[in-house]
């Protein structure tokens, strides 16, 4: 009667976990077991690419259409991966993680500098060109002539830009200055007009940008350190931090592309005679 009793008991255990196994339901996904950029880029044979104006590495013009350095770049390196490029929406530089959190997009494709302040939450590729990055001022501004270690001094104030490298380069060479700091949303023109109208002494840009506004504005803004670059950053193109596989298959044909020269053909087409300017890292560098 006893054994009877203990298997009776041993069989109602296992009919109430098979009743619970049974009622389980499995728990939904988690936004890290979703699908990745990588895995949809392959799947749907399309880099989505999202992007700023930044002549020459991105031009958009009066219809809305793309051009620039890293278009053709972009463009060149998925047709040798067998994958589309959909251009999807132009985002400010201090907000471009949020569009890979949300999924709007799978790749920053308009030059991205590789800063401390986004390394958290942003892979970079490899460098496509080099960007020499100088301290400006306002072309008529002889305060810091021979003197740019003076502008580390709460008197003066940096122009930098939220969420931006230009805030970890005023951190690091200015860290005594006062800041200047634009919102997110505004443009790489913007923060040099606060230079220019006298709102900020100082900002760090870099010598395409600041030659393309003079251009048309000549004389308006002088280098503090002409023909040495206190900085030089890579340019790349920049993924969510947790897609280490679509950053390397991008390095490869980037190295690809390097290799056999159609980088430098691409900026030659855009820069011509000052072309070996984006083709120097620091102590390289060679001035037009």
């Amino acid at each position: 009667m006893k054994n009877l009793l203990i298997a009776g008991f041993i069989g109602g255990l296992v009919m109430f976990g098979l009743t619970k196994i049974a009622d389980h339901k499995p728990e939904p996904q988690t936004s890290s077991q979703q699908q990745s950029a990588f895995d949809r880029v392959i799947s749907s044979h399309t880099l989505r690419c999202a992007y700023a104006s930044y002549d020459p590495f991105i031009i958009i013009d009066a219809n809305g259409g793309i051009k620039g350095i890293f278009h053709d770049v972009v463009e060149e390196a998925a047709k040798r991966l067998n994958l589309k490029v959909v251009w999807t929406e132009e985002v400010g530089y201090g907000n471009i993680n949020t569009g890979f959190m949300t999924n709007r997009y799978d790749a920053f494709c308009a030059g991205l500098w590789p800063a401390g302040s986004r390394a958290s939450s942003t892979l970079f590729s490899r460098a496509v060109v080099w960007d020499p990055v100088s301290v400006w001022v306002r072309g008529n501004d002889t305060r810091f002539d021979g003197h740019m270690e003076a502008l580390n001094d709460p008197a003066y104030k940096i122009a930098d830009t939220d969420g931006d490298a230009t805030v970890s380069m005023a951190d690091a060479l200015f860290p005594k200055a006062g800041r200047v700091t634009m919102s997110q949303n505004q443009t790489i023109g913007e923060e040099i007009a606060q230079v220019t109208t006298g709102k900020a002494d100082a900002m760090f840009r870099d010598y395409l940008a600041a030659d393309r506004f003079m251009q048309t504005s000549p004389g308006s803004l002088k280098d503090l350190s002409p023909g040495k670059p206190p900085l030089t950053y890579a340019l790349t193109i920049g993924v969510n931090q947790h897609e280490v596989a679509l950053r390397d298959m991008l390095d490869v044909v980037l190295n690809d592309m390097d290799r056999d020269g159609t980088i430098e053909r691409i900026v030659k087409n855009y820069l011509s005679d000052k072309s070996n300017l984006v083709f120097h890292q620091q102590g390289q560098f060679v001035p037009y």
